[in-house]
């Protein structure tokens, strides 16, 4: 039985999952770059965000494969085989999110509390955060190989078998709490911020401007981390309304658009957390725009190298007459101190008078 494909659904279940993989592999690989260049090198949290990049791969690889297969199209259009393969899809889709997502935030986790490792309030924090992000995937991970019984029962339902109940509930339940943990991991820097020793209006503005500007672009770890982190919120938000319209009877057509904001949730957790590394790339980058700049200024054409050397010829004999007015004026101090009462102020009458005939000397001035 041929079927027509969803063209628009096919490209963009491709173009966007592997887009995104792509430019996360990229950042990931730049991450390992500058790591390297410090005299630490490697450490746990770098492994651990690899570990999570590897994961993605596997649900980028699956959600691509529904592209292919009648994604964004009604079930029932759909071949037997080609149900079976969508449904088999967002099986496995559903087991690599949850360790994906759990090895990423593990890993922004210890990095943020490396940086405030000296304070013993965040570190106890984040150590019951990491135990929670553990739990909640251990959690997710069971809970969907097991949801049906048996296993198999989810991608074939031609054979005998059963699913629990509010299995779209449980989804939903599972987003809103990696939602939760966003927010945790975004907030933890900022209730460092609020304990500076500054004034409320003076934190709010800096909170402000750390959560909404700049980040990108500004050589700050946690500056760039912070807006990163709202933009994994924005998505795993969306991915949590999109739930809504999830419907287990037709995954063909309602699980489209959860797996493309799945996977730009996923693919930007991983951006985020290697950003705040890329500082000796963007340094370097950085130092080189400033060379090249001051070479190009520093290189005064033939007619203007002549107005140069006479200016710093009048620069050396003002520094000289600067030198002989400020001798003078250091021995005309030095005998008004010695004097009496009213001579000292004559003395320093004079002073002023000598000094005002002497040319300033701009340098000092």
């Amino acid at each position: 039985m041929a079927y027509k494909v969803n063209t628009y659904w096919k490209n963009i279940l491709t173009i966007v999952p592997l887009v995104g993989a792509g430019l996360a592999t990229i950042l990931y690989l730049l991450r390992l770059y500058c790591r390297r260049k410090k005299p630490a090198g490697l450490l746990l949290e770098d492994y651990l965000m690899g570990v999570g990049l590897i994961i993605s791969y596997c649900l980028t690889a699956f959600v691509v494969d529904t592209a292919f297969h009648g994604i964004g199209l009604p079930i029932a259009s759909l071949p037997k085989n080609e149900q079976r393969r969508i449904q088999f899809g967002s099986w496995m889709i559903q087991k690599f999110w949850a360790p994906s997502m759990c090895f990423v935030k593990v890993s922004i986790v210890i990095f943020i509390r490396r940086l405030f490792n000296s304070i013993h309030a965040y570190v106890i924090i984040s150590n019951c955060l990491l135990a929670f992000i553990a739990l909640w995937a251990i959690t997710s991970l069971l809970v969907n190989i097991f949801q049906c019984t048996p296993v198999q029962y989810y991608y074939d339902t031609d054979m005998e078998g059963h699913c629990i109940s509010g299995r779209v509930q449980f989804f939903q339940t599972m987003g809103s709490i990696a939602l939760i943990e966003d927010l945790v991991i975004l907030c933890l820097p900022i209730a460092i911020f609020w304990k500076l020793q500054i004034s409320r209006r003076q934190k709010i503005a800096l909170i402000l401007v750390f959560s909404l500007g700049g980040v990108c672009v500004s050589p700050n770890m946690i500056y760039r981390f912070l807006l990163m982190n709202h933009s994994v919120c924005i998505f795993s938000l969306m991915r949590l309304i999109e739930f809504r319209n999830f419907q287990l009877t037709d995954l063909a057509a309602s699980s489209a658009k959860e797996s493309i904001w799945t996977c730009l949730e996923l693919d930007v957790a991983i951006m985020c957390g290697c950003l705040p590394f890329l500082n000796p790339l963007l340094q370097g980058l950085r130092s080189k725009v400033k060379s090249g700049a001051s070479k190009y200024n520093t290189q005064p054409s033939t007619g203007s190298s002549l107005h140069l050397n006479a200016m710093r010829g009048n620069k050396r004999d003002f520094e000289e007459l600067g030198s002989d007015c400020g001798a003078s004026a250091n021995a005309m101090a030095t005998a008004s101190r010695q004097s009496s009462n009213v001579e000292n102020h004559r003395d320093v009458d004079a002073q002023s008078d000598m000094s005002s005939t002497c040319p300033v000397n701009p340098e000092r001035k």
